[in-house]
């Protein structure tokens, strides 16, 4: 993938998670109390109002500064992986994932001091689209790094013609 495809990929990709992320939690808001609760699936998944002033699973809470600096360290980095070089597909996709979360909870920190969460299932923290936008893209570039992809290898038909 060249540099240019990757970078629009990312960028396509990072502006539909913010999207997603922004329309849901405008939904949530405007329709539940904070603290507030409402089970989907009995017993595993619910939808739950919070807001969170920390990072995830709460940590750094009340540390606005700190967590403002490690979006926008996070931001650069990922910026300099789609522009270094001819990325790779997982890298693509994990950068625009990375961005488009990182994105949209900056924006809640900005504008409200800190971020609204409402996935809940039983047995995990309560998060949003963002943060599972972002665990999913840090995934995919760990993955990218422990497995790159290998050179091409000439096709098994030009194999044969040789």
């Amino acid at each position: 993938m060249s540099r240019r495809a990757g970078l629009v990929l990312a960028l396509g990709l990072a502006f539909a998670v913010f999207v997603v992320d922004q329309g849901i939690k405008a939904l949530v808001e405007s329709s539940m109390r904070v603290g507030e609760s409402v089970e989907l699936i009995p017993g595993f998944l619910s939808l739950t109002y919070i807001k969170n002033d920390g990072g995830a699973f709460g940590i750094l809470g009340g540390s606005q500064a700190l967590l403002l600096l490690g979006s926008a360290v996070s931001v650069v980095v990922v910026l300099w992986m789609l522009l270094s070089g001819e990325p790779s597909t997982p890298t693509t996709l994990g950068c625009g994932l990375i961005l488009g979360g990182a994105a949209g909870n900056l924006l809640d920190r900005l504008s409200a001091g800190e971020v609204t969460d409402y996935v809940h299932f039983s047995f995990w923290y309560i998060f949003n689209v963002a943060d599972a936008a972002i665990t999913t893209g840090v995934v995919l570039l760990l993955l990218s790094v422990l497995w790159p992809q290998r050179a091409a290898r000439p096709s098994a038909v030009s194999d044969q013609r040789e």
